[in-house]
């Protein structure tokens, strides 16, 4: 394989996970830093597993130098970013990482696992990856499913189909300290991030070694949300031709930051035609104790891992 000194001997932040958990926005703020080049994509899933169930353009196995691809905006700044909140459950990644980026610190949101795992449903039904008449409890039922089956998460076509199980994080986050330092990585807990978002900045900021201060006047808008959507034909018509437009603008920089200031002006007003009005979500009391039993020692194993103490009920 072939390498790229450029590659290897620059510093990155990568924000690691958690799906489902606001990294869509910290990207984004983080992307405006002066003091950061952020991927000309939010993932790249470059160090994905050949086999994990999403596609890139580009995988680990196509070379290093492919990566580099994906920095053609202001290579001199001091810090390289990406978010591929997937690589929390890629099994090989975090040694992929080490090994070809070894100055690199992550950061995870972690989300309180039973409001995560509704996001993924509506998500789910969003992008047309679970039937719109699926309920709730049906979706926790097939996830049990594929939760006692240990061969099932090598046969998923899709991350929405296991996003039970990887809600406990502990169990992942371990593979990831095994192989780096406990100061590479930082944790922030999607709650505390969503009702301060520049208190945590400026944490991160601290963990990154660049400056706070820039956030201080900062719009801390929010990005990808998980709407229910009138249309899912018209809304997967959307993210097809979006995903469509990424891929072919990717290296090319002009076109791309133009693209992306036309979506982020038409977004909101397609949001508000397209997207209905929250809907109160049914949940059996069933259901409700499965979830708090099988996630209720999650909260107890974080702490033990990282000594902080999540702000779940």
């Amino acid at each position: 394989m072939r390498t790229d000194l450029n590659v290897t001997n620059n510093f990155y932040l990568i924000i690691g996970g958690t799906t489902k958990a606001a990294t869509t926005s910290l990207f984004n703020y983080l992307a405006d830093h002066p003091q950061i080049c952020a991927t000309n994509i939010k993932e790249t899933r470059f160090f994905l597993d050949a086999n994990y169930p999403l596609p890139s353009k580009y995988r680990f196995e196509d070379g290093l130098h492919k990566y580099e691809e994906f920095y053609s905006y202001s290579k001199d700044k001091k810090i390289r970013l990406e978010a591929t909140p997937d690589y929390l459950y890629s099994f090989n990644t975090p040694q992929k990482i080490k090994d070809s980026l070894p100055k690199t610190k992550f950061i995870f949101i972690l989300r309180e696992p039973v409001s995560r795992l509704i996001s993924w449903y509506k998500y789910a039904k969003q992008i047309g990856k679970l039937p719109g008449e699926v309920t709730f409890d049906e979706y926790v039922q097939f996830q049990f499913k594929n939760d006692a089956d240990s061969d099932s998460e090598q046969r998923v076509s899709h991350p929405s189909q296991f996003a039970l199980k990887q809600g406990r994080y502990s169990l992942y986050l371990k593979y990831f300290l095994k192989v780096f330092n406990r100061d590479q990585i930082f944790i922030v807990f999607y709650e505390d991030f969503s009702k301060n978002p520049m208190l945590n900045l400026k944490s991160i900021c601290t963990f990154a070694d660049i400056d706070p201060e820039f956030y201080m006047n900062y719009d801390f808008k929010i990005f990808n949300r998980s709407d229910i959507m009138k249309s899912l034909k018209l809304h997967q018509f959307y993210v097809k031709f979006r995903i469509h437009a990424r891929n072919y603008t990717y290296n090319k920089p002009v076109i791309h930051k133009i693209l992306r200031k036309i979506r982020f002006t038409f977004e909101p007003i397609y949001l508000k035609f397209n997207a209905k009005s929250s809907e109160q979500l049914s949940m059996s009391k069933a259901t409700m104790k499965l979830l708090h039993d099988y996630y209720c020692h999650e909260a107890d194993n974080l702490t033990d891992l990282f000594g902080t103490r999540p702000p779940w009920k």
